[in-house]
């Protein structure tokens, strides 16, 4: 009795070392194989080029914004690794650059803060 019901936990507990149990994770592995993954074109994705930045009243609600988009690879939550100010045909921009910690993919999103007067008219 004792050896029956060792060797259930040691299989239960290979479950759970080796990630039985976790279907997304199989499917994302088992479709991975031999291809890269079908990403939509930048031009597709908001904030995706400066030509498709999104724009924000402040710098300040930048990296959350950036924040709120999910990974175009794997759909998991992105985290802000880097927020930096650039300069482009005289047009001033913010790019925060995400990385999905589940999968790695990362990639730059453009914003433009429009700032507004009116409020304090």
């Amino acid at each position: 009795m004792f050896t029956l019901l060792a060797l259930v936990l040691a299989a239960l507990l290979a479950g759970v070392f080796f990630g039985l149990g976790t279907p997304n994770r199989a499917r994302a592995i088992e479709g991975g194989r031999g291809h890269a993954p079908s990403l939509p074109p930048a031009s597709a994705l908001p904030g995706g080029d400066p030509s498709r930045a999104i724009e924000v009243e402040s710098p300040a609600v930048i990296e959350g914004r950036a924040r709120r988009s999910p990974c175009p690879v794997c759909g998991s939550a992105v985290r802000c690794v880097e927020h930096r100010a650039e300069v482009l045909a005289d047009n001033r921009y913010r790019v925060a650059r995400v990385k999905c910690p589940r999968c790695g993919f990362a990639r730059d999103v453009w914003f433009v803060v429009q700032a507004r007067f009116d409020k304090f008219a």
